[in-house]
C-alpha cells in the first residue's frame, strides 16, 4: 500500500501529540496550576484527538492485511472515521457544557466546524469519490484532524498563559 509510510508517520505523530497534552498538564500541575475538572476535560479531549488520529493513520493497512481490494480498505477506513469524528465533534459541546457553564469560544467553535467538515469529507469518500482520489482524500483528512487538534491545543495553551499573568 503506497499510503503507509505517510500514514505511519501520522500516527507517530498523533501519539506524540497524545502524549504532549498529558505532559502538559502534568507541567501546569508542577507548577502550582490547580488541575480542574475542565483541565482534565480539555486534556482528556487531546489524548482522544491524538488517538483518533493514530487510529485513523493505520486502520488502513491494518485492513489491506486481509488482502481486500484497496477501494474496500480507503472507504471502510472512511466510514469507520467519519463516525469516530463526527460523533465526537458534535458531542463536544454538551460534554464541554458538563464541565463549564461558560459559551464556546470563537476559535472552539471554528475547530468544531472544521472538525465535522473533515467527517463530512470522509463520508463523502466513503461513498462518493473516485477510486483514484481514495487515499489522497483519506489522508488529508487525518492530516487535517491532527493539524486541527494542535490548533486546538496552540490555542488552549496560550488561554491558559495569559490567565495566569
Amino acid at each position: 500500500m503506497e499510503a503507509s509510510g505517510y500514514l505511519y508517520t501520522i500516527a507517530a505523530a498523533g501519539m506524540s501529540f497524545a502524549g504532549l497534552s498529558v505532559l502538559t498538564m502534568i507541567l501546569r500541575q508542577i507548577l502550582g496550576g490547580q488541575l480542574t475538572k475542565f483541565d482534565s476535560f480539555v486534556t482528556r479531549s487531546w489524548i482522544q484527538l491524538g488517538f483518533m488520529v493514530t487510529l485513523g493513520a493505520i486502520l488502513p493497512p491494518l485492513f489491506a492485511l486481509f488482502e481486500v481490494s484497496p477501494a474496500l480498505v480507503w472507504r471502510t477506513a472512511s466510514v469507520l472515521m467519519a463516525f469516530i469524528l463526527g460523533s465526537w465533534a458534535l458531542t463536544f459541546p454538551r460534554r464541554r457544557l458538563a464541565t463549564k457553564s461558560t459559551r464556546l469560544p470563537p476559535q472552539v467553535i471554528t475547530f468544531l466546524s472544521a472538525m465535522v467538515l473533515i467527517a463530512l469529507a470522509l463520508a463523502a469518500n466513503a461513498i462518493a469519490v473516485p477510486l483514484e482520489r481514495l487515499p489522497g482524500v483519506y489522508a488529508a483528512s487525518v492530516t487535517a484532524t491532527l493539524v486541527g487538534a494542535a490548533m486546538l491545543f496552540l490555542f488552549t495553551f496560550v488561554h491558559w498563559y495569559d490567565a495566569e499573568l
